[in-house]
């Protein structure tokens, strides 16, 4: 049968082993002095011996079994009322063991022995006003009592203070011992509660701004997938024009190329902007009838029409606009049809739709409606702003493809402002 895992010998042995040894001196003194009474006849009885292993016993049980070592003194306080035993010089230990139960008794340990003390105390007047014929023969009362009354004071005035000291001064040693040893605890839980908030919030700072690096990681990597997707987009739309000109035509050709040569420009500056500063230059990425015309120059015919009032957009909000609407045009040019118009429709109402349609090129594949770098990132930044964005994909008997956005008009409509 093995011991449970919370009781251990050594562990045993170490929380024991410093009250084992305290009640070991006391009674290895309280022996000495048995014996000693015993050699020169004062007291040839078994109660020294039963005194000097009571008090032993209190003295190692007062820590872990304070009910033991408050009845135990009282037991020897009645044996020797009832023999006639003389008083101890080992029964002293009985301070400490006033003390040990003030200190670390329970809260019942602690009223109990209190009140002991002024009970034990008139318990000893009226035992020595009963019983004086014996007790002036012992050798505390000679010592001590008489000579102190051969100077005109009463014994009770002697004797009363003097039990009273004995057993009250250890006792308010060990509460004093008791609320301090509280106190000091109840500042080190303080401490160890205020180190652990700081490292919480220390924890909690560093989780915030890991958050706001990745929340950044991500804001950029959209950017320069917006702008890098649309620009490639644009080139690579210009390239494939140039095969069906004329090779006669060298100013169409020069034209072509130019174009190309714009929008690689272009791109090469919307990057560096983007890596440079993602919150940085608004205006190349807020004007979007100047991303219309420079798409444009991809070959495409690109019709827009207006309904309502246009106005100016807050700065989060019109950039917000911009990416959206230029990675709706990169897919339109990527899988429409180069000899179908993309038609544009800005709707300036309560709030701003943005909607774009264009028919769908057979030879290429059509993009999904709930699925992709490019329309995940553009309902992200929808979203960050209270828009939404509404995708209808094309079907065998529908061959257009509609990509709607829609945002609020006023920056106090916006639910929030991340992630653009």
């Amino acid at each position: 049968m093995t011991m449970p895992s919370t009781f251990t010998r050594p562990a045993f042995m170490r929380s024991w082993l410093p009250d084992l040894l305290a009640g070991y001196v006391v009674l290895m003194f309280g022996v000495w002095e048995a014996s000693a009474n015993l050699i020169s006849g004062l007291d040839t009885t078994l109660t020294p011996w039963l005194v000097a292993l009571g008090t032993a016993a209190a003295v190692a049980l007062v820590r872990k079994a304070g009910e033991w070592a408050l009845a135990i003194p009282w037991l020897l306080l009645i044996v020797q009322a009832a023999t006639m035993t003389d008083v101890m010089l080992v029964e002293l230990a009985i301070m400490g063991v006033a003390f040990g139960l003030a200190r670390w008794g329970s809260k019942t340990l602690l009223w109990a022995s209190g009140i002991s003390i002024p009970v034990a105390t008139f318990f000893a007047l009226g035992y020595i006003g009963l019983l004086a014929h014996g007790i002036w023969n012992t050798r505390i009362a000679r010592n001590l009592i008489v000579p102190m009354m051969d100077t005109g004071v009463s014994w009770p005035l002697v004797v009363l203070p003097m039990i009273a000291g004995f057993l009250a001064l250890p006792w308010l040693a060990g509460l004093a011992t008791r609320y301090s040893g509280a106190a000091r605890a109840s500042q080190r839980s303080q401490a160890e509660a205020e180190a652990e908030a700081y490292t919480a919030q220390r924890e909690r700072t560093q989780m915030e701004e890991i958050a706001t690096l990745r929340e950044g990681q991500a804001r950029l990597a959209r950017d320069v997938h917006d702008v890098v997707g649309h620009s490639l987009t644009v080139i690579l739309a210009q390239a494939e024009s140039a095969q069906f000109l004329d090779r006669a035509d060298s100013e169409a050709l020069q034209a072509t190329m130019a174009n190309i040569a714009k929008s690689a420009r272009s791109s090469l500056q919307e990057v560096r902007a983007v890596l440079a500063s993602p919150d940085g230059n608004l205006e190349l990425r807020t004007d979007l009838d100047t991303l219309i015309d420079a798409t444009r120059a991809s070959g495409n015919d690109i019709a827009v029409a207006d309904t309502g009032v246009l106005r100016p957009l807050p700065p989060e909000l019109a950039t917000v606009a911009f990416r959206v609407l230029q990675e709706m045009l990169t897919n339109a040019i990527k899988h429409g049809r180069r000899d179908e118009a993309i038609t544009v429709l800005r709707d300036w109402g309560d709030e701003l739709q943005l909607t774009v349609t264009n028919h769908v090129d057979d030879r290429t594949d059509a993009p999904a409606a709930s699925s992709g770098n490019g329309i995940d990132g553009m309902r992200r930044r929808l979203e960050s702003v209270g828009g939404s964005l509404d995708v209808r994909g094309a079907s065998e008997s529908r061959e257009i493809f509609t990509a709607s956005a829609t945002m609020p008009v006023r920056a106090g409509q916006a639910l929030r402002t991340v992630g653009v």
